[in-house]
């Protein structure tokens, strides 16, 4: 499970630098007075991500789980950040349509 560590420190950095406004986004995105707020709530959002799967890395290297269930385990522990990131592009759609 270390690409599974590797994967979620990725996410932390990707996230960390998103909060300092060092993250590339759609060319759609940019350039609005809302573009800062929309950045730091994607990065949150990988933040989220990188903190529940370095967290679920040290479980499944403290548990003997099967592939299947750390498939598993994986999966349904990206949904929070999944659900945050999508109801974040549905949020800033329709701002970018009103504008």
């Amino acid at each position: 499970m270390a690409y599974l560590f590797v994967i979620s420190i990725f996410y932390i950095c990707c996230g960390i630098f998103g909060l300092f406004g060092k993250m590339n986004i759609q060319k759609k995105y940019r350039g609005y007075d809302w573009t800062k707020k929309y950045i730091k709530e994607i990065a949150v959002c990988d933040i989220i991500l990188g903190a529940v799967w370095l967290i679920l890395c040290y479980v499944l290297k403290q548990y003997d789980f099967g592939l299947g269930m750390a498939c598993l385990l994986i999966i349904l522990s990206a949904l929070p950040s999944l659900l945050c990131s999508i109801f974040t592009e549905i949020k800033y759609n329709k701002l970018l349509k009103k504008d």
